[in-house]
């Protein structure tokens, strides 16, 4: 690794950031470096992996990252599978044992659509969920996951193309991929309602442009559907009191309700 970037990144944690990631002008660009931080492993990741086991959906498999410098190690080596592939992440900048170096991959997706929302640009909001949904299917296309595609994980560059942020999470190696894919899908839909709340059309609009790029025979529709009818139960349960739930948990529910409604409409 380049010693110069080494001593800034090190001299400039010494001074106290403040931040666990935080931005460093280098040879004329902005990079990103990325503290290690302990692994998140809480007894919410003990009862997901007790519910995989008795269910048999390996997609409710916890998928925590491992932390330090293994958690490091993971995401570095995602980054240099992905970007073989074609597919637009941050390129590696420098690594060590408590953190790394990444480029700039863009604007926030989340940021951009929110601007677009205010400013009452509504073709570009709906325009900006399709490209980040097929962007998705592509990246499944590929044969991999992402593990947490949320709005604020994905990046739009200025000629409008997609990219991703934030492999801390390796569901690929803890579950099979089209399960992994699956549960990427259930949280990407998850962060357009949780983001936009009050436009439930967007959710619509990401979901079928989703489907469209990835096919109705896609495989990872298969867990999916799967684990859309495991939850059918506890929605039916909660939906008498939707008025007392949690923002999170109502979400929750009127992306179910929109997966549901499709994937069992025939």
């Amino acid at each position: 690794m380049n010693e110069q970037l080494h001593a800034l990144v090190e001299h400039t944690i010494a001074q106290g950031v403040g931040a666990r990631v935080f931005a460093l002008n280098w040879q004329g660009r902005r990079v990103w470096v990325k503290q290690a931080v302990p692994a998140k492993q809480k007894v919410w990741h003990r009862l997901q992996r007790f519910l995989a086991n008795v269910t048999g959906i390996p997609l409710l498999r916890p998928t925590v990252s491992p932390g330090g410098k293994q958690g490091l190690e993971t995401e570095a080596e995602i980054l240099r599978k992905l970007a073989a592939q074609g597919i637009l992440v941050p390129d590696l900048v420098g690594q060590d044992e408590s953190w790394i170096a990444i480029g700039d991959n863009g604007g926030i997706l989340k940021t951009r659509i929110e601007d677009e929302v205010r400013a009452g640009n509504e073709d570009k909001v709906k325009s900006y969920v399709i490209a980040a949904a097929t962007a998705l299917a592509g990246l499944h296309h590929a044969g991999v996951s992402h593990g947490a595609p949320l709005l604020r994980n994905m990046t739009i560059r200025d000629d409008g193309q997609i990219g991703f942020i934030d492999f801390e999470e390796d569901p690929n190696a803890r579950m099979p991929v089209a399960d992994a894919q699956a549960r990427d899908i259930l949280l990407f839909v998850f962060s357009i309602q949780r983001e936009f709340k009050k436009r439930p059309e967007l959710l619509r609009t990401g979901w079928n442009a989703y489907v469209s790029a990835a096919g109705e025979g896609a495989k990872q529709l298969v867990p999916l559907r799967k684990v859309i009818g495991f939850l059918r139960p506890v929605y039916l349960m909660l939906r008498p009191f939707r008025r007392w739930l949690g923002t999170d948990a109502l979400n929750g529910l009127l992306a179910y309700r929109t997966l549901r409604k499709s994937l069992y409409r025939k």
